[in-house]
């Protein structure tokens, strides 16, 4: 079924996918410098009267708590840190992205669902203690932009996925007997050519088969779990009903059992009724 033109079209769609703002991926270069503080953030992102905009307006957000207005980046950023200013940034900015695709309900409920994944793999990292929360978010915000691309210029394949879904097949082989890949690895192809690190890159890519990531299969790992988590969960299911595609091998790299996995299913209800704050902050 497979077209090999579909692999030059993909190619040249991801290139024409407006490109990534500059002052995000100059702030996520340098979140990647251990010594960075906010401040040096800070003079990056208020470069850009929107951006800052947005970013005072999540900070805001009853998610945070804070009981007096954040009135200024640097308060913002003096207040949360470097990693959660970065991920006020990219939140802001990946919000455009979904809310600016063709098929605009679509758009809207990837967005809500990416930024469900983002709070579930914040909470799992927190839970399993070797993986920076932060970066745990980032990734899981980030990880099916391939959709994007998708849904921006490929929506003619789109019936044809549907229709090896109906058959029987899961997503990512129905993708790639369409497309000849799938949306991760679409999706990382484009985190490289907007500069990503190699860390997001490859957990992008691998995020449905952790075990095969080469940077850092924890985080894939995370990246997995949270996923499945909110398609469980949005779909109106508990935990105990997980079956989008999901990798028991990801339980193992992180070294949670299924009972203490199930048993967080509250505490991420409770964190996705705190996102629902965020969502209306960044559109």
């Amino acid at each position: 079924m497979w077209d090999p033109e579909v692999a030059r079209r993909i190619l040249v769609e991801t290139k024409n996918l407006e490109p990534w703002p500059e002052v995000a991926s100059r702030v996520l270069q340098l979140s990647q410098r251990h010594e960075v503080i906010p401040g040096e953030l800070v003079s990056v992102i208020q470069t850009d009267a929107a951006l800052t905009a947005k970013v005072l307006r999540l900070a805001n957000s009853a998610y945070y708590g804070f009981r007096r207005e954040i009135a200024s980046l640097s308060e913002a950023g003096n207040a949360l840190g470097v990693q959660a200013l970065v991920n006020l940034v990219l939140t802001g900015c990946a919000s455009q992205y979904f809310h600016g695709t063709r098929r605009g309900e679509r758009g809207k409920a990837l967005w809500e669902r990416s930024v469900m994944n983002a709070f579930s793999a914040q909470l799992l990292a927190r839970v399993h203690g070797s993986v920076d929360p932060e970066r745990a978010y980032t990734v899981a915000l980030l990880q099916n932009i391939g959709h994007l691309v998708i849904d921006e210029f490929l929506d003619e394949y789109t019936e044809s996925i549907e229709r090896v879904l109906h058959d029987g097949g899961d997503l990512l082989a129905a993708e790639r007997s369409v497309l000849g890949q799938n949306h991760a690895q679409i999706g990382a192809r484009l985190a490289r050519r907007w500069g990503f690190p190699e860390v997001l890159a490859d957990t992008i890519e691998f995020h449905h088969s952790p075990h095969r990531a080469g940077v850092d299969p924890e985080l894939a790992a995370i990246a997995h779990l949270a996923e499945s988590i909110t398609y469980a969960l949005s779909l109106g299911d508990g935990l105990e009903s997980l079956d989008y595609s999901f990798s028991e091998s990801a339980l193992e790299l992180t070294g949670l059992d299924r009972t203490a996995f199930l048993s967080m299913e509250e505490l991420i209800r409770q964190e996705f009724d705190k996102a629902k704050d965020v969502l209306e902050s960044a559109a």
